[in-house]
């Protein structure tokens, strides 16, 4: 099964969601295919916060880069940059993240590390969003999970989860988030947090 997971690096909600997903594929047949979602590009014409506006301009930089990667070496590469700068931005909270590090980390070129001011790239990650933004509307960022369903294409923002569930609890996660997003008529199901992200372990 194909899942197109929209992520900006930047966001913990989004790691977490990412490694459920990435728990699930060591059991089950999944294609993930990793797409950009910028929040510093959803969020023009807002006023951002002075305290996450670094965390954007890395957001969009490290996307930028991935869609640079993804041109030169495909979709799996993509998904080794965003581990390893999972683990940098979120478990070893590195403010100042060497991307052509974390490339050469995650057995890649640091010379694409370059790209990351090439605002020409911005183009397919603006392009990415509209896509998926058309079929969840505009009210959400990310997670975005998308995938076809029996009834067309399907998208949704979530599942938030925290810490990420595994094994079983992980697996029935899946079936009934896909279960119920597969559901026309279903189209929310939400409650509050509390607390703050929990990462879990170290990939």
């Amino acid at each position: 099964m194909r899942i197109d997971f929209h992520f900006d690096p930047t966001c913990p909600w989004c790691w977490i969601t990412s490694r459920w997903l990435v728990d699930v594929r060591t059991r089950r047949d999944l294609d993930i295919r990793w797409r950009p979602f910028s929040l510093k590009i959803k969020n023009e014409g807002r006023e951002t916060p002075e305290r996450f506006r670094a965390a954007e301009d890395l957001g969009l930089g490290s996307l930028r880069v991935t869609v640079a990667l993804a041109e030169a070496h495909g979709g799996e590469a993509v998904g080794a940059l965003y581990t390893e700068l999972g683990r940098r931005i979120h478990h070893d909270r590195q403010a100042d993240v060497d991307l052509g590090g974390a490339l050469a980390a995650a057995g890649l070129d640091p010379a694409l590390a370059s790209t990351a001011g090439d605002e020409t790239l911005d183009g397919a990650i603006r392009g990415s969003m509209k896509a998926v933004l058309e079929i969840t509307g505009d009210d959400v960022g990310v997670p975005i999970v998308e995938f076809d369903s029996p009834r067309g294409r399907r998208a949704f923002f979530g599942p938030i989860v925290s810490p990420a569930p595994v094994g079983t609890e992980a697996d029935a996660l899946f079936d009934h988030v896909i279960g119920l997003a597969s559901i026309d008529s279903f189209f929310e199901l939400k409650r509050s947090r509390s607390g703050s992200p929990q990462l879990g372990s170290r990939p």
